[in-house]
């Protein structure tokens, strides 16, 4: 009887290990968006003492079995915390630009000063690669006291008009 109570547990548990499993969270625009909107909303109510938050690899901010992830940049283009590379972390970024000439953080500050809130299209090697997928990030500014923030979250292979089909009401940054 023991035995088969034993049995039992145990097909329940692998049972309950693959549902758990089956039901992560996916990479997808949505996700980034509303996880992009959350961080700002962390970032705008306890400022620098979010980024511990925002940063804990366990944390819900680092999302769809850690693939998604929330960096925060400033207006001045300075690196405020990157969670995958930390050495980042207090660069500048202003020059950075993708294989099309794109300055990534320039367009990425343009659309949060402009609307609040955006899509930025680039091009970027995924970790790992040389050549350079489609890509493309949800950006949204968030303030407390002085301090101005940009809180992002991006995805590969997905273009700029995959986004204004999904969200045709949202903004998404053109040279």
């Amino acid at each position: 009887m023991q035995q088969k109570i034993s049995t039992i547990l145990v097909a329940v548990a692998l049972l309950l290990f693959s549902v758990s499993l089956s039901s992560g969270e996916q990479l997808s625009p949505e996700l980034c968006k509303s996880k992009a909107i959350a961080a700002a909303k962390l970032l705008g109510a306890e400022g620098d003492a979010g980024l511990a938050k925002l940063k804990d690899a366990n944390g819900e901010y680092r999302f769809a079995e850690g693939k998604g992830y929330i960096w925060v940049h400033n207006l001045d283009g300075d690196m405020v915390m990157h969670p995958i590379k930390p050495s980042l972390d207090g660069k500048g970024l202003l020059d950075m630009r993708d294989v099309k000439g794109t300055y990534l953080f320039v367009a990425m500050n343009e659309i949060v000063e402009d609307h609040g809130q955006g899509w930025v299209p680039y091009a970027w090697p995924k970790p790992g690669e040389e050549k350079s997928s489609p890509k493309v990030s949800y950006v949204v500014l968030a303030k407390h006291g002085d301090k101005e923030y940009v809180a992002g979250a991006g995805m590969y292979d997905v273009t700029a008009d995959d986004i204004k089909k999904q969200f045709p009401g949202d903004k998404v940054y053109e040279d």
